[in-house]
């Protein structure tokens, strides 16, 4: 009987500490997603987000958005996914820098598009 209640505790400390430890990361999470709702609002929701980063096409609707972490060779990047009635598009939150031809940094938004049709052939 005491056994399973010193396990219980060392599982209860356990659970405590590593809540401690990850505070951090989703203090700044909820700050992320808080902000993103915000702009989200300033900008007329999300549909008219998907208009202004797409170009929609006649007929083309969007189904569902979320906000989502897109995984590359460079590390996670955060972002809105979209999907349409023709298409799955990302584009992320925040401008990434990229290396230029001439030497010098040039920042955009890292954006993806894939027509509906080339994902069901």
């Amino acid at each position: 009987m005491m056994n399973q209640h010193g396990k219980k505790s060392d599982n209860h400390v356990n659970g405590i500490r590593e809540h401690i430890r990850l505070a951090p990361r989703i203090l700044e999470t909820v700050k992320g997603k808080l902000s993103l709702g915000a702009r989200i609002l300033q900008q007329g929701g999300m549909k008219r987000i998907f208009k202004q980063l797409f170009q929609v096409t006649e007929g083309e609707k969007l189904l569902k958005a979320s906000q989502c972490y897109l995984s590359t060779t460079a590390g996670p990047i955060a972002g809105l996914l979209f999907i349409s009635t023709k298409r799955v598009a990302f584009c992320s939150e925040t401008s990434i820098k990229f290396p230029s031809p001439n030497g010098e940094s040039v920042r955009f938004h890292y954006k993806v598009s894939i027509a509906l049709r080339k994902i069901r052939e």
